[in-house]
């Protein structure tokens, strides 16, 4: 059991370091909201497990400490990273309860989808408080589709490559 909370706290842990590093990469980006969410590998591969409550626990605790180490913990900023990933997660898992054959680029492609269409409404009611940010939907489900099967792509990529990781059958 013990091994298996280092096991997590590693995930977090890792999940945070991509988290943070991508924002700052992503801060030179001219369009400021666009993201890669390379993070959501870690829990793609929670969900996929089938360690639900953990890909939680990580996503919460790496919007948390990404916002430490951004000092954005008390912006807006978190609102939409919380929110996004909450999505995310809950969406990933619905597909995964409901769809048991969708191979993990349509499961990660949902969380994608999910984490923008999420940010836009937290955005909508507790950021900028207009429906002006809904013009932006179809760009952000495009770039959600891209991004889900990138990280997608690296999250088999890296199944095949780190022993210890295989997927439970």
């Amino acid at each position: 059991m013990q091994k298996k909370w280092l096991f997590f706290a590693f995930l977090t842990a890792t999940a945070s370091i991509v988290h943070v590093v991508e924002s700052w990469i992503f801060r030179a980006v001219p369009i400021p909201f666009l993201k890669l969410g390379l993070a959501n590998i870690v829990l793609l591969y929670l969900v996929l497990q089938k360690e639900i409550i953990a890909a939680y626990a990580v996503c919460i605790f790496k919007a948390i400490i990404g916002g430490l180490a951004t000092f954005t913990l008390l912006s807006p900023t978190i609102l939409l990273s919380l929110g996004g990933g909450i999505a995310a997660v809950s969406a990933m898992s619905l597909g995964l309860i409901m769809r048991p054959r969708f191979s993990a680029i349509g499961i990660s492609i949902l969380g994608a989808i999910a984490h923008n269409i999420a940010q836009l409404w937290i955005a909508k009611y507790a950021v900028i408080k207009s429906d002006s940010v809904f013009v932006l939907t179809p760009i952000l489900i495009l770039f959600g589709l891209i991004s889900g099967m990138l990280t997608a792509g690296i999250y088999l990529y890296l199944m095949g490559k780190i022993p210890g990781l295989k997927a439970k059958k």
